[in-house]
Order: structure tokens, then C-alpha cells, then sequence
């Protein structure tokens, strides 16, 4: 070990101490107390690895010493081996009490001391390894279980977002995720209607929407110390406290940030979408109407047209009837005017026969259009 590990020897002996330095003294540097009192104030001052504590001294003894050092909260850590000349087991049963770790018998084998320390000091090693593996373990799973907690939020705020019907639930939907994580801020909505911002103290300011306007134009991402914005074309995101004394936090919650702007993006294009579907669902509805509308009307006016051509054609022919008896016709003009007459009516019939399919084709467009508002 050379003289990494520093030991302090502990003994109102002069002559003890010496011997106890020559025997470790090649394999750990050694700093000396002659009393009770000055081991306190030694072990404050030099902090050593390891302290040799003769058990009988003047003023206060070894065990008090000891009971001293491990209510210090400070010197507690400090591994104390006990160096007694007694061997009864009420010895070695004081020394457990008062909080020593070992116990060596005078006169000591140098060996059997080094090989104590050595192993003493071994010990402390892989007690403090594990002690820092498993405070890294339980950082670990306090982080893995604040991430996922914090998961957790982010997709319930997503499952909130698909039930948003507009954009001030949308709003309210994300700042509600935002309070879940302990964090304050405001939220933007731009659309061709106009803009709607919303802090998590209720209504924006003008200031504050006119900060949050102008973060359309900057990064996706920015952050300035506690401040962080995340901008996408329609919805911007602007965090006043972000945990900055915390970087791994800090660092997740961008990340879950970033989605969830993400989405309430998704979902802003998805309510202009529907919007425009609605506002041209409803024009095509009126337009379908007014041209039901007007070709019924037509389709009328039509049916009543040809039912007044036929009444004239009736009464042209009775009129002839009666003029060829006042006019005194000869046979052969009677049968030339009424074949002129015939072959005109037949010509006007025929036009009507046409008409009338062409008739029936739009009485079954104005129909299916009327169908088509009843749905």
C-alpha cells in the first residue's frame, strides 16, 4: 500500500508507539496521539484511515475514546482496532460496545498487525464499493422510475390531445401536460382564423403573445438557461422553470416536450383539416341544394310548357275545323291545308317525344339530388 493509507497510533506508552511505528511504519504513514483527548483532536485534524487504540490511558480510556469518535459525525467512519493487554472476553465485549472493529492482544505479533490493518482497510474498500454500487443502483431506479412516470404523463397528455374537439382544448390539453411535470409556461395556436395563446395563469397577455409570436421564426429547439421554446409551423411552446439543477431531468423533459409539441401539432393540422372539410361540406350541401332547387323549378316550368304546347295544338286543330266550314274550302284545299296542319302537329309531337325524355333524364337528377340532402 506504501504510505497511501495514513494510521494513527493511540498510546500514553512512548516506548509502545515507537514499537507500534517500526512494526507498520514501512507500510503506512503513521501520525501519533498520547492520550484520549489528543486522539480526538489528531483524528479531526489528520482524518486517518485507520486508528490503533491502546485501551488503558490516563484521563479518559480507550473505550470512551472510541464511543466519542462514533458520535462524531464527522469521525464515525473511522475503523478503530483496540490494543489491550487483557484477553477476557468482557475486554473484547467493551470494545464491541463502544464501536471498534478489531482487537489485538499486547504483546503483538507486527505480522499478525499489518495483515490486520491491510484486511481492515480491504473491508472498508468493498464495504464502500458497494455502498456507492448500490446508491448508483438506486439512482438508476429512481431515474428509470421518474422516466417512466414521466412517460406516463406524456402519453396520457397524447390520449388527451385525440379527444380535443378544438383548439382551446387542444391548449388546455397541453398545459395541463406541461403542469404535470411541474412546469409553467404558455402555448400558441396559429391558424389562417387567427392566433390563441394561453399561459398557465389563464389568458396571455399581449406581451406574452407577442413574445410566443415571435418565436415562429426562431429554432426548433432553443433553451436560455431556465427558459426553453420549442416552435413547429402552427404551435409554439414557451417553459418559464425548466429544472436546470437537474441535467438528466432537464434533458428527458425536452425530449418529452419536443413529442408533445410534436403532436399537438398533428393534431392543430388535423382540426384545420376538418375544419376546411366541414366549411366545404357545408358549401357543396347548399350548392347541391340551389341546383336542386333550380332544376326543379325548371323541370316544372317544362312539364307545364308541354302540357300548353298540347293544349294549343288541340285548339289549333279545332280552330281549323271551324274555318274550313265558314271558308267554303273545295275538298282538295280542305285535304292540302290539313296535310300542311298534320305534318306541322307531327313535327311539334315529335320535338315533344324528345323533349319529354330528355325531361325524364333531369326528373331523376333532381330526385337523387334530393336524396342526397336527406343524408
Amino acid at each position: 500500500m506504501g504510505d497511501t493509507h495514513k494510521v494513527l497510533v493511540t498510546d500514553d506508552d512512548d516506548f509502545m508507539r515507537v514499537m507500534i511505528g517500526e512494526s507498520i511504519g514501512a507500510n503506512f504513514t503513521i501520525v501519533e496521539a498520547a492520550s484520549g483527548d489528543e486522539c480526538l483532536e489528531v483524528a479531526a485534524r489528520e482524518r486517518p484511515d485507520v486508528i490503533l487504540l491502546d485501551v488503558e490511558m490516563e484521563g479518559i480510556d480507550g473505550y470512551e475514546t472510541c464511543r466519542r469518535l462514533k458520535a462524531d459525525f464527522e469521525l464515525d467512519a473511522i475503523p478503530v482496532i483496540f490494543v489491550s493487554g487483557h484477553d477476557e472476553i468482557e475486554a473484547r465485549l467493551r470494545g464491541y460496545e463502544a464501536g471498534g472493529e478489531d482487537y489485538i492482544l499486547k504483546p503483538f505479533d507486527a505480522q499478525e498487525l499489518n495483515a490486520k490493518i491491510t484486511n481492515l482497510l480491504a473491508k472498508i474498500s468493498q464495504t464502500a464499493q458497494l455502498k456507492e454500487m448500490a446508491n448508483y443502483a438506486s439512482r438508476t431506479a429512481m431515474t428509470a422510475m421518474s422516466s417512466a412516470s414521466e412517460v406516463g404523463s406524456l402519453l396520457q397528455t397524447l390520449q388527451t390531445f385525440n379527444n380535443c374537439a378544438d383548439f382551446k382544448a387542444l391548449i388546455d390539453a397541453a398545459l395541463a401536460g406541461l403542469a404535470g411535470y411541474g412546469l409553467e409556461g404558455a402555448v400558441q395556436i396559429r391558424t389562417t382564423n387567427g392566433t390563441l395563446t394561453t399561459t398557465t395563469r389563464g389568458e396571455a397577455s399581449p406581451l406574452e403573445a407577442s413574445v410566443i409570436s415571435h418565436m415562429a421564426g426562431m429554432d426548433r429547439i432553443v433553451q436560455y438557461r431556465t427558459r426553453l421554446s420549442i416552435t413547429y409551423p402552427a404551435v409554439s411552446l414557451l417553459v418559464s422553470n425548466m429544472p436546470t439543477e437537474d441535467p438528466d431531468r432537464c434533458g428527458r423533459l425536452r425530449d418529452h416536450l419536443a413529442v408533445l409539441v410534436e403532436s399537438a401539432e398533428v393534431r392543430t393540422n388535423t382540426l384545420i383539416a376538418d375544419a376546411r372539410s366541414r366549411l366545404r361540406g357545408e358549401r357543396i350541401a347548399a350548392a347541391v341544394q340551389r341546383i336542386s332547387a333550380t332544376l326543379s323549378e325548371i323541370d316544372n316550368e317544362q312539364r307545364q310548357t308541354r302540357v300548353a304546347t298540347s293544349q294549343a295544338i288541340q285548339d289549333l286543330t279545332a280552330s281549323l275545323e271551324r274555318a274550313w266550314v265558314r271558308l267554303a274550302l273545295t275538298e282538295q284545299q280542305e285535304l292540302f291545308i290539313a296535310g300542311v296542319a298534320s305534318e306541322g302537329i307531327t313535327r311539334v309531337q315529335d320535338a315533344q317525344l324528345a323533349e319529354a325524355s330528355q325531361q325524364d333524364k333531369m326528373s331523376s337528377v333532381v330526385r337523387e339530388l334530393q336524396q342526397m340532402l336527406t343524408l
